[in-house]
């Protein structure tokens, strides 16, 4: 990180200076302690510090995730170079801006390829938005499978809780849709456009209370009711998170059977790539 490299130079200084006056004259000492300031500066600052570098000079994907990253993400593959650029820059800080927290992955260690799963999913429901990061849910619990949780004691693949500001998922069922999207619904996307309908809850968001709409719904993505429900693990789902969901990820089909609210979403989540 930036902030290590800032501080480095005057940590060895003040190591310097410290081992002079242990070792050679007392006097030296003084000489410490405006270097240990710094340090502690810095390092208390770093986040700060980390945040303000890296958003003037973004860190792209290593090789392996930026193959990952195409070969997965229709939206990826629609951006222009320029475009794709920004997208991955977007992800760096999006990972460097979030509390990841594994929990029963070996070494508490989440890996790379999941992490970059969820946060490709935040990163295009904002990516034309001049603010990308969801403030208020800046903490993601991520589990291997399914678990369980106070408020549902039983075994479910996603939740996002408000009053707490997190996102909880399942590793599996992230990586299944990630890996199919044409088979398997996409729970951080789910997620995640709950969390952009509370951030721009102002929008003029189209009701999606027909009664037919699951049919339709359907009818986008070849997914049944019983299918986007069984993956997330709960029952009863709001339709508006699944039709953004069938807005990033089948948008042909959308744009087909919700004509009207294709345009709607498509002033509201910015520009659209053909």
């Amino acid at each position: 990180m930036f902030a290590n490299k800032l501080m480095a130079p005057f940590a060895i200084i003040g190591a310097i200076f410290l081992g002079l006056a242990w070792k050679v004259d007392e006097s030296y000492a003084i000489y410490f302690v405006p270097f240990l300031v710094v340090s502690a500066l810095i390092f208390i600052l770093s986040p700060q510090i980390n945040w303000w570098w890296y958003t003037r000079h973004p860190q792209d994907l290593s090789p392996i995730l930026r193959e990952f990253l195409t070969r997965n993400s229709a939206f990826y593959r629609r951006l222009d170079a320029a475009e794709q650029r920004r997208f991955r820059g977007r992800i760096t800080l999006f990972q460097m801006g979030t509390d990841w927290e594994p929990l029963a992955f070996p070494d508490d260690s989440l890996p790379p390829d999941i992490q970059l799963a969820i946060a490709a999913q935040a990163v295009m429901l904002t990516f034309w938005k001049p603010v990308f990061l969801f403030d208020k849910f800046e903490k993601v619990l991520i589990f291997p499978r399914p678990f369980p949780t106070p408020e549902h004691p039983y075994e479910h693949a996603s939740e996002l809780h408000e009053s707490d500001g997190c996102l909880l998922f399942s590793a599996e069922q992230v990586m299944l849709a990630f890996t199919k999207p044409l088979q398997w619904y996409n729970i951080a996307l789910h997620e995640y456009a709950k969390a952009f309908l509370l951030q721009y809850s102002a929008a003029p968001w189209p009701s999606f209370a027909e009664e037919d709409v699951w049919e339709k719904l359907q009818n986008v993505s070849n997914m049944p009711r019983l299918h986007v429900e069984s993956v997330v693990g709960l029952a009863g789902l709001a339709a508006l998170p699944v039709a953004i969901h069938h807005y990033f990820q089948f948008p042909e089909q959308f744009a087909s059977v919700f004509p009207l609210e294709k345009q709607i979403f498509s002033e509201i989540f910015g520009p659209e790539k053909a």
